[in-house]
């Protein structure tokens, strides 16, 4: 009976135990399910927050880079992943270099950036960091122009007394080389006076430069066909051209601009007499128009001597010159004047492989451009 009765208070033991356990079995699953909801809301308020972050990160203009701390790129925003391999952040994970500017090429196009380096910390230890890359081209060319138009408004004063100074003497000397001329036609020294008379009229272009660069004036804006005007900038070439055996092509259309045509004239005269000084021994200097996307294009062209790239980049400030005897004001003058006209120069060279300066007019400044969207007419001479 004994045995028994221990036996029927061990299997109450056991119930009881069983009842305990299954108490807590119940109480650590619902734990366990409440965990597993917190963890799924969390994993939720985590994927939503990096969303959140991703989005953030797209809306920055600048290229954002997140980097663990050996390097290995975690998270970049869209403006890096259009840089692609251009740029390789993982060499870049050294705050020292913070605040330096690098140089992107792709192609032809050279873009200049801010670099911006920060280590991010956790009790004082590095676990990552944050790289920036800023574009400040345009920022960097709005300085140059400003720098540059401080220096032209430096020396305006002073080249106004000059040039009025020695106009008056030069249009006399003009007027009798011209009536010098007329005597001597068709005689052996013709060739002497029309020497003088250009040498006379390059001395006219330069001083009418030093008065632009002394006081720019507003343009007066005409209608005026483009063939027109070119052709009379060629004329006052012509002289200087046939001297040197330079070859003129012309390939122009027969739009009408809205424009200054002597302030043009003289973008042209300047850009025609540089190209002529580059070809000392003959060569070709061609003209050609175009329409596209940027507005109306006029291409001067020649197969001189070409420019380095360090040159390219100073020829348009003011008395930056390559010749002895050059004044550094005619390429200065001529991108001012296509600014007055909201337009711009663009040039390529390459030494030993000629130079291309292209002439930009808006699209507002072309006359019936609409009624042109079929087609060109082109006029070959």
């Amino acid at each position: 009976m004994k045995e028994i009765e221990k036996l029927n208070e061990a299997f109450k033991v056991f119930s009881l135990a069983s009842e305990s356990l299954q108490k807590y079995y119940s109480t650590l699953q619902a734990e366990v399910k409440r965990l597993n909801n917190q963890l799924q809301a969390k994993n939720q308020e985590l994927k939503e927050t990096l969303e959140m972050l991703r989005s953030v990160m797209n809306c920055i203009k600048d290229a954002l880079y997140v980097l663990s701390v050996d390097g290995t790129v975690l998270m970049k925003n869209r403006v890096a992943e259009e840089l692609g391999d251009l740029f390789s952040p993982e060499r870049f994970t050294n705050t020292e270099l913070d605040g330096q500017e690098i140089v992107l090429e792709r192609g032809e196009e050279r873009r200049i950036y801010l670099l911006s380096v920060a280590d991010v910390r956790s009790d004082k230890t590095t676990t990552g960091y944050v790289i920036m890359l800023k574009d400040i081209t345009e920022k960097r060319k709005e300085e140059a122009i400003r720098e540059r138009n401080k220096r032209l408004i430096a020396m305006g004063e002073m080249m106004a007394a000059l040039v009025h100074e020695m106009r008056n003497p030069l249009c006399s000397i003009e007027l009798y080389a011209s009536m010098l001329q007329k005597e001597l036609e068709n005689t052996e020294l013709e060739s002497l006076s029309k020497g003088a008379l250009t040498g006379v009229q390059s001395l006219n272009n330069i001083l009418t430069n030093m008065l632009y660069f002394a006081k720019p004036r507003t343009p007066k804006k005409e209608r005026v066909r483009v063939g027109e005007f070119i052709d009379e900038a060629l004329e006052l070439l012509r002289p200087v051209a046939e001297s040197r055996d330079i070859l003129v092509k012309k390939k122009v259309d027969e739009s009408t601009l809205e424009i200054d045509s002597s302030l043009i004239k003289q973008v042209l005269m300047n850009l025609f007499l540089n190209a002529v000084q580059a070809m000392k021994e003959g060569g070709t200097l061609s003209i050609r128009t175009e329409i596209d996307r940027r507005g109306y294009l006029i291409h001067i062209e020649d197969t001189g001597c070409g420019m380095d790239e360090e040159t390219v980049e100073r020829i348009f400030d003011p008395f930056f010159t390559t010749r002895d005897d050059g004044t550094g004001l005619g390429l200065s003058i001529s991108l001012k004047i296509m600014q007055s006209h909201q337009g711009s120069i663009n040039v390529k060279s390459q030494p030993g492989a000629g130079t291309v300066f292209t002439l930009v007019f808006p699209e507002e400044l072309i006359v019936g451009e609409k009624e042109r969207q079929g087609g060109l007419r082109y006029a070959l001479s």
